[in-house]
């Protein structure tokens, strides 16, 4: 799981955060996305919108869930996952407002950003 999230926190643009939810997604079984509640199961990601409306939609769940054992431990998965996606995808949009500045605002960033 660790690996996901480095790979969002290194991706530079929305499209790069979309493309790594796309294939964390995809890394699930078909009985791992069975566990999560029916209307939260993630379908296509075309763009950060979708991930914004899967995350609302589990943070929503979660919050509501009597799920335990195995069904809570995936929701709980496929929330943290998105929570650190919607997060990037926000501190990326703000770098872009700020003129595209190449260097995060992350303290620890995964990567030195050469100039």
């Amino acid at each position: 799981m660790i690996a996901w999230y480095h790979l969002i926190e290194n991706s530079t643009s929305g499209p790069e955060v979309v493309a790594v939810a796309r294939d964390y997604i995809a890394s699930w079984t078909p009985h791992e996305i069975s566990l999560l509640p029916e209307r939260c199961r993630p379908g296509k990601f075309r763009d950060a919108y979708d991930i914004e409306v899967l995350h609302d939609c589990l943070i929503e769940e979660y919050r509501s869930s009597h799920a335990s054992g195995e069904e809570l431990s995936r929701l709980q998965e496929l929330t943290s996952f998105l929570v650190q996606a919607v997060q990037r995808l926000a501190e990326l949009a703000r770098q872009s407002a700020q003129g595209g500045s190449s260097n995060p605002s992350r303290s620890g960033s995964a990567s030195p950003v050469d100039d």
